[in-house]
């Protein structure tokens, strides 16, 4: 049995070898990298169109809580539903003796 030893030919199909599987591996890396990256713009884009939604629907909210909250809203309710009259406090009551 004979041991060959390698030869340089063997030597550069070799390093041609591994430096076509050092620049596949980077090719793979970058591509995943940039396929992340671009993943990663894409959903702070949609986290920022919902926080511009959710301020928006927070605007509108507040301007309804006012809305609801006017003192002339509340007003016009307790006149019209609850029967309440304008004056109630400025008026006197007699009340008949021996009520007591």
């Amino acid at each position: 049995m004979k041991l060959e030893t390698p030869t340089i030919q063997t030597h550069k199909e070799l390093r041609w070898f591994l430096l076509i599987i050092v620049l596949a591996a980077e090719l793979i890396c970058n591509t995943w990298i940039r396929s992340e990256s671009s993943q990663a713009m894409i959903m702070i884009a949609k986290t920022e169109s919902q926080i511009r939604d959710m301020a928006d629907y927070r605007q509108a909210l507040s301007v309804e809580l006012e809305r609801l909250k006017s003192e002339a809203r509340i007003t016009r309710i307790a006149r019209t539903r609850l029967g309440l009259r304008p004056d109630i406090f400025n008026q006197t009551i007699y009340l008949p003796k021996g009520t007591n």
